[in-house]
């Protein structure tokens, strides 16, 4: 599936979108292969060899940065449908796109400017923002919202989904979807059960089997991001058609969970 979305991404080149909104989202997607790439390099494992004072070779299998990975991977597959896939018309799909863009620039004003071409960025942004906000002013969905969630929207603190968590429900399955988002952030956030989890798997079979359970969940995200490319460029499906056996992996992951209620 990581080549098929790679190949995706090939096929796109040199064609922009008739809706300028989605040029953006093949970054967004590009994160999503990267981080998938990662974890493929480090699932492998790591040997160090000659590093000063290390008096013997080592290997092991990093799965604690694979998990930190992962759950990277699935908040930037849920933002990807958040802001370019789920928005049923085009004045919500503006309203999270501006939201959106406005998320980081905004914050990045705040940044100390030491040297001049910093300075000069920060202008350009400037000018970038009041145009963002101006075009998210003009959206219905912007004007329906209560003052205090406008001045969210326009700080750029409104543009993720509700809840991951409540994400994680949708994508994972009601019944372990939060819990697996809970279990990827104490790694995230450095909890003890990360620490004791990594004195535990004290061996490459352990750190290796531990690493597995990642894999599924990268399977799962690249099979929505691939569904959901052929989605918003329809011309896409003729390419992904070609390769029959890894679409089959495709339907397998992306219907997880299958039904409601059966995970």
């Amino acid at each position: 599936m990581l080549g098929l979305c790679l190949k995706l991404g090939e096929s796109l080149k040199g064609h922009k979108p008739d809706n300028f909104k989605l040029r953006n989202s093949e970054f967004v997607a590009q994160k999503v292969i990267f981080h998938a790439c990662s974890i493929l390099f480090l699932f492998r494992g790591t040997s160090l060899n000659g590093v000063p004072l290390l008096d013997k070779p080592t290997n092991f299998v990093d799965y604690a940065s694979i998990h930190v990975l992962t759950r990277s991977l699935l908040e930037t597959t849920w933002a990807f449908h958040h802001v370019f896939v789920a928005p049923e018309t085009e004045d919500e799909r503006s309203f999270r796109y501006y939201c959106w863009m406005l998320a980081g620039f905004v914050q990045r004003q705040t940044f100390p400017a030491i040297v001049e071409s910093a300075r000069q960025q920060f202008e350009k942004d400037a000018a970038k923002i009041a145009e963002w906000r101006e075009e998210l002013g003009r959206t219905e969905a912007f004007a329906r919202l209560r003052d205090r969630e406008k001045t969210k929207a326009l700080e750029g603190r409104l543009w993720r989904p509700p809840s991951f968590k409540q994400t994680a429900k949708k994508f994972l399955g009601s019944r372990f979807g939060p819990s697996i988002y809970a279990y990827l952030s104490s790694y995230q956030h450095a909890d003890a059960l990360a620490a004791v989890q990594i004195g535990a798997h004290n061996s490459y079979a352990k750190q290796k089997d531990a690493a597995r359970a990642s894999l599924s969940l990268v399977a799962i995200s690249l099979s929505n991001l691939v569904e959901a490319y052929c989605t918003l460029w329809p011309g896409l499906k003729l390419v992904a058609n070609r390769y029959p056996d890894t679409q089959e992996l495709v339907k397998m992951y992306s219907s997880f969970p299958t039904f409601e209620g059966i995970e």
